[in-house]
Protein backbone atom coordinates (compact mmCIF):
# COMPACT_ATOMS: atom_id res chain seq x y z
CA UNK A 1 0.00 0.00 0.00
CA UNK A 2 1.24 3.47 -0.89
CA UNK A 3 2.39 5.25 2.29
CA UNK A 4 0.89 8.59 1.29
CA UNK A 5 -2.51 6.93 0.87
CA UNK A 6 -2.13 5.07 4.18
CA UNK A 7 -1.14 8.25 6.03
CA UNK A 8 -4.06 10.11 4.47
CA UNK A 9 -6.42 7.33 5.57
CA UNK A 10 -5.00 7.30 9.10
CA UNK A 11 -5.06 11.12 9.29
CA UNK A 12 -8.76 11.03 8.52
CA UNK A 13 -9.41 8.31 11.11
CA UNK A 14 -7.75 9.30 14.38
CA UNK A 15 -9.41 12.70 14.96
CA UNK A 16 -12.96 11.33 14.33
CA UNK A 17 -12.02 8.51 16.71
CA UNK A 18 -11.27 11.10 19.41
CA UNK A 19 -14.74 12.56 18.86
CA UNK A 20 -16.35 9.12 19.15
CA UNK A 21 -14.50 8.44 22.42
CA UNK A 22 -15.64 11.83 23.77
CA UNK A 23 -19.26 10.85 23.08
CA UNK A 24 -18.77 7.40 24.65
CA UNK A 25 -17.20 8.97 27.75
CA UNK A 26 -20.25 11.20 28.17
CA UNK A 27 -22.67 8.33 27.51
CA UNK A 28 -21.11 6.21 30.24
CA UNK A 29 -20.48 9.09 32.64
CA UNK A 30 -23.19 7.97 35.14
CA UNK A 31 -21.14 4.81 35.70
CA UNK A 32 -18.01 6.59 36.93
CA UNK A 33 -19.01 10.14 37.90
CA UNK A 34 -18.14 9.52 41.55
CA UNK A 35 -14.67 8.02 40.96
CA UNK A 36 -11.25 9.57 40.24
CA UNK A 37 -12.03 9.01 36.55
CA UNK A 38 -14.78 11.66 36.69
CA UNK A 39 -12.56 14.20 34.90
CA UNK A 40 -11.80 11.82 32.03
CA UNK A 41 -14.32 13.34 29.56
CA UNK A 42 -12.66 16.73 30.06
CA UNK A 43 -9.22 15.24 29.31
CA UNK A 44 -10.47 13.46 26.19
CA UNK A 45 -12.24 16.60 24.98
CA UNK A 46 -9.03 18.53 25.63
CA UNK A 47 -7.14 15.93 23.57
CA UNK A 48 -9.63 16.24 20.72
CA UNK A 49 -9.50 20.05 20.64
CA UNK A 50 -5.71 20.02 21.06
CA UNK A 51 -5.27 17.81 18.00
CA UNK A 52 -7.63 19.95 15.92
CA UNK A 53 -5.76 23.10 16.91
CA UNK A 54 -2.39 21.45 16.18
CA UNK A 55 -3.53 20.51 12.67
CA UNK A 56 -4.71 24.08 12.05
CA UNK A 57 -1.33 25.48 13.15
CA UNK A 58 0.58 22.91 11.10
CA UNK A 59 -1.37 23.49 7.89
CA UNK A 60 -1.99 27.26 8.03
CA UNK A 61 0.70 29.94 8.03
CA UNK A 62 -1.89 32.48 9.14
CA UNK A 63 -2.34 30.70 12.48
CA UNK A 64 0.70 30.70 14.76
CA UNK A 65 1.47 30.81 18.46
CA UNK A 66 5.00 32.12 17.84
CA UNK A 67 5.80 35.40 16.11
CA UNK A 68 9.08 34.37 14.46
CA UNK A 69 8.35 33.33 10.87
CA UNK A 70 10.61 30.27 11.04
CA UNK A 71 8.30 28.80 13.69
CA UNK A 72 4.95 29.65 12.07
CA UNK A 73 3.96 25.97 11.70
CA UNK A 74 5.44 24.88 15.02
CA UNK A 75 2.88 23.46 17.46
CA UNK A 76 5.13 21.95 20.12
CA UNK A 77 4.07 24.32 22.87
CA UNK A 78 0.50 22.99 22.95
CA UNK A 79 1.72 19.39 23.02
CA UNK A 80 4.26 20.10 25.76
CA UNK A 81 1.52 21.60 27.94
CA UNK A 82 -0.83 18.74 27.09
CA UNK A 83 1.73 16.07 28.04
CA UNK A 84 2.12 17.54 31.53
CA UNK A 85 -1.66 17.61 32.05
CA UNK A 86 -2.06 14.06 30.69
CA UNK A 87 0.62 12.45 32.85
CA UNK A 88 -0.29 14.27 36.06
CA UNK A 89 -3.98 13.39 35.64
CA UNK A 90 -3.29 9.67 35.31
CA UNK A 91 -0.84 9.71 38.22
CA UNK A 92 -3.74 11.10 40.25
CA UNK A 93 -6.07 8.34 39.00
CA UNK A 94 -3.73 5.45 39.71
CA UNK A 95 -2.79 6.86 43.11
CA UNK A 96 -6.40 6.50 44.27
CA UNK A 97 -7.02 3.13 42.65
CA UNK A 98 -3.95 1.48 44.16
CA UNK A 99 -4.07 0.61 47.86
CA UNK A 100 -0.44 -0.36 48.61
CA UNK A 101 1.47 2.27 50.59
CA UNK A 102 4.80 1.58 48.86
CA UNK A 103 3.20 1.85 45.44
CA UNK A 104 1.42 5.06 46.40
CA UNK A 105 4.68 6.50 47.71
CA UNK A 106 6.36 5.61 44.42
CA UNK A 107 3.63 7.41 42.47
CA UNK A 108 4.04 10.54 44.61
CA UNK A 109 7.82 10.52 44.18
CA UNK A 110 7.51 9.71 40.48
CA UNK A 111 5.03 12.55 39.92
CA UNK A 112 7.29 15.04 41.71
CA UNK A 113 10.31 13.81 39.75
CA UNK A 114 8.39 14.22 36.49
CA UNK A 115 7.38 17.79 37.38
CA UNK A 116 10.92 18.65 38.46
CA UNK A 117 12.39 17.26 35.24
CA UNK A 118 9.71 19.06 33.21
CA UNK A 119 10.85 22.38 34.68
CA UNK A 120 14.56 21.53 34.37
CA UNK A 121 14.07 20.39 30.75
CA UNK A 122 13.01 23.93 29.83
CA UNK A 123 16.58 25.13 30.46
CA UNK A 124 17.96 22.71 27.86
CA UNK A 125 15.20 22.69 25.24
CA UNK A 126 12.83 25.46 24.21
CA UNK A 127 9.41 24.71 25.71
CA UNK A 128 7.75 26.77 22.96
CA UNK A 129 9.44 25.24 19.92
CA UNK A 130 10.94 21.85 20.84
CA UNK A 131 9.68 18.54 22.22
CA UNK A 132 10.62 18.06 25.87
CA UNK A 133 12.23 14.68 25.34
CA UNK A 134 13.64 13.92 28.80
CA UNK A 135 10.45 15.01 30.54
CA UNK A 136 8.31 12.92 28.17
CA UNK A 137 10.38 9.77 28.65
CA UNK A 138 10.31 10.23 32.43
CA UNK A 139 6.54 10.78 32.38
CA UNK A 140 5.98 7.67 30.27
CA UNK A 141 8.18 5.46 32.47
CA UNK A 142 6.43 6.59 35.67
CA UNK A 143 3.04 6.01 34.04
CA UNK A 144 3.99 2.50 32.91
CA UNK A 145 5.02 1.70 36.48
CA UNK A 146 1.65 3.00 37.69
CA UNK A 147 -0.10 0.69 35.24
CA UNK A 148 2.02 -2.26 36.38
CA UNK A 149 1.08 -1.52 40.01
CA UNK A 150 -2.59 -1.32 39.05
CA UNK A 151 -2.53 -4.65 37.22
CA UNK A 152 -0.71 -6.18 40.18
CA UNK A 153 -3.44 -4.77 42.45
CA UNK A 154 -6.17 -6.36 40.27
CA UNK A 155 -4.35 -9.69 40.34
CA UNK A 156 -4.19 -9.61 44.12
CA UNK A 157 -7.79 -8.45 44.58
CA UNK A 158 -9.62 -10.30 41.80
CA UNK A 159 -7.24 -13.05 40.65
CA UNK A 160 -6.75 -11.55 37.19
CA UNK A 161 -4.62 -8.66 35.91
CA UNK A 162 -7.22 -7.54 33.37
CA UNK A 163 -10.96 -7.19 33.98
CA UNK A 164 -12.96 -6.95 30.75
CA UNK A 165 -15.71 -4.92 32.45
CA UNK A 166 -13.27 -2.51 34.12
CA UNK A 167 -12.77 0.80 32.33
CA UNK A 168 -9.33 1.44 33.83
CA UNK A 169 -8.12 -1.97 32.63
CA UNK A 170 -8.89 -0.93 29.04
CA UNK A 171 -7.41 2.54 29.51
CA UNK A 172 -4.25 0.93 30.90
CA UNK A 173 -3.97 -1.53 28.01
CA UNK A 174 -4.33 1.28 25.48
CA UNK A 175 -1.65 3.39 27.15
CA UNK A 176 0.77 0.47 27.43
CA UNK A 177 0.40 -0.25 23.71
CA UNK A 178 0.90 3.42 22.84
CA UNK A 179 3.82 4.32 25.08
CA UNK A 180 5.82 1.12 24.50
CA UNK A 181 5.51 1.78 20.78
CA UNK A 182 5.80 5.56 20.72
CA UNK A 183 8.66 6.30 23.12
CA UNK A 184 11.25 4.71 20.76
CA UNK A 185 9.68 6.67 17.87
CA UNK A 186 9.92 9.93 19.83
CA UNK A 187 13.58 9.31 20.62
CA UNK A 188 14.36 8.40 16.98
CA UNK A 189 12.53 11.49 15.69
CA UNK A 190 14.52 13.73 17.98
CA UNK A 191 17.89 12.47 16.76
CA UNK A 192 17.11 11.81 13.08
CA UNK A 193 17.64 14.66 10.62
CA UNK A 194 14.86 13.37 8.35
CA UNK A 195 11.91 11.21 9.33
CA UNK A 196 11.55 7.70 7.90
CA UNK A 197 8.31 7.69 5.85
CA UNK A 198 6.63 4.80 7.69
CA UNK A 199 7.24 6.27 11.17
CA UNK A 200 4.21 8.56 10.97
CA UNK A 201 2.03 5.62 9.91
CA UNK A 202 3.13 3.63 12.97
CA UNK A 203 2.52 6.66 15.21
CA UNK A 204 -1.04 7.09 13.93
CA UNK A 205 -1.74 3.36 14.22
CA UNK A 206 -0.61 3.47 17.87
CA UNK A 207 -2.99 6.38 18.53
CA UNK A 208 -5.86 4.47 16.91
CA UNK A 209 -5.08 1.33 18.93
CA UNK A 210 -4.96 3.31 22.19
CA UNK A 211 -8.23 5.13 21.62
CA UNK A 212 -9.78 1.95 20.26
CA UNK A 213 -9.03 0.40 23.66
CA UNK A 214 -10.55 3.45 25.34
CA UNK A 215 -13.71 3.04 23.23
CA UNK A 216 -13.99 -0.67 24.10
CA UNK A 217 -13.53 0.23 27.75
CA UNK A 218 -16.46 2.63 27.74
CA UNK A 219 -18.67 0.16 25.86
CA UNK A 220 -17.83 -2.82 28.07
CA UNK A 221 -17.53 -1.12 31.46
CA UNK A 222 -19.65 -1.80 34.51
CA UNK A 223 -20.17 0.62 37.34
CA UNK A 224 -17.43 0.38 39.93
CA UNK A 225 -17.72 2.87 42.75
CA UNK A 226 -14.48 3.67 44.50
CA UNK A 227 -14.33 4.79 48.09
CA UNK A 228 -11.30 7.06 48.09
CA UNK A 229 -9.23 6.69 51.24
Amino acid sequence: MDLSFLNSLLDNTFIPLYAIVVLLSLWRYPRYYDTPLRFLPILIMYTFLNELFAVLIRDNDEISLILKEIYYNNNWVIFNIYNIVFFVYFYFVYYFYISGKRQRDFIKVGALAFLFISVANMFFQSFATQPQLTAYITGAIVLLYCIFFYWKHLKEQYGDWFLTRDLLSWLSLGMVIFFLGYVPIKIARYYMETEIPWVRSVHLILIILMYGCFAFGFIRMRRRKLQVE
